[in-house]
């Protein structure tokens, strides 16, 4: 399951071991030095830099896996007061993220600060439903990073991206890309149903210059 929602055929090839000398990055151009499993595309191509998270045939069997779009104008923005109400916390900041089929899209939400805690969300909304995968993170004093490396406390937008959403019934899959400054946060959530995300895949690249 690649960038854009889109899905293509694998075939495990060998386990890779590490390059002596390799400086750690975890960068296509680094892909020989890398220690991993190596998979072969079978049908179609993926851009060497896209993201993408493995998926077993049982896990896909009687899902939808739904296309991503780039989200069009404010979207679920205009409820933040909605978004406030269910959290119990005044919705400080919005932008809409992705859009997907029957009307579903994903924005990213700031909320009030409350003392040293800070909440972040993305959340799928769709319909009246809405879904919360939250980011939390200690608020150490003014200019200090906050979400990732070097923000000086400033949530933004910019480097997410939605990598790919599975539906099956009420159950959803989550995946998600965030770029920072030294690298890029892989992770995966699961809802079985509620109105919360739970992390289940937590993963990092390393991707800092030289």
């Amino acid at each position: 399951m690649c960038s854009g929602g889109r899905g293509v055929p694998v075939q495990f090839e060998r386990r890779q071991g590490a390059r002596e000398g390799g400086d750690g990055r975890d960068t296509p151009s680094r892909f020989d030095e890398l220690r991993g499993n190596v998979f072969t595309v079978l049908a179609g191509n993926v851009d060497p830099d896209a993201t993408c998270f493995l998926a077993t045939e049982s896990l896909l069997e009687g899902s939808d896996v739904l296309p991503i779009a780039a989200p069009a104008g404010s979207g679920a923005c205009v409820r933040r007061s909605q978004l406030a109400e269910i959290r119990g916390r005044r919705v400080t900041r919005c932008w809409p993220i992705a859009r997907m089929a029957s009307g579903k899209e994903v924005v990213l939400v700031e909320f009030e600060r409350r003392g040293k805690d800070a909440l972040a969300s993305l959340v799928v909304v769709d319909g009246t439903r809405t879904l919360f995968a939250d980011y939390t993170a200690e608020f150490r004093g003014e200019g200090q990073d906050l979400w990732r490396v070097d923000d000086g406390g400033v949530l933004s937008p910019r480097g997410i991206e939605i990598v790919c959403v599975l539906q099956r019934g009420k159950w959803h899959a989550l995946g998600i890309a965030w770029d920072g400054a030294e690298g890029r946060l892989l992770s995966l959530w699961i809802s079985e149903g509620g109105d919360r995300f739970t992390k289940v895949i937590n993963d990092y690249w390393y991707r800092a210059p030289s």
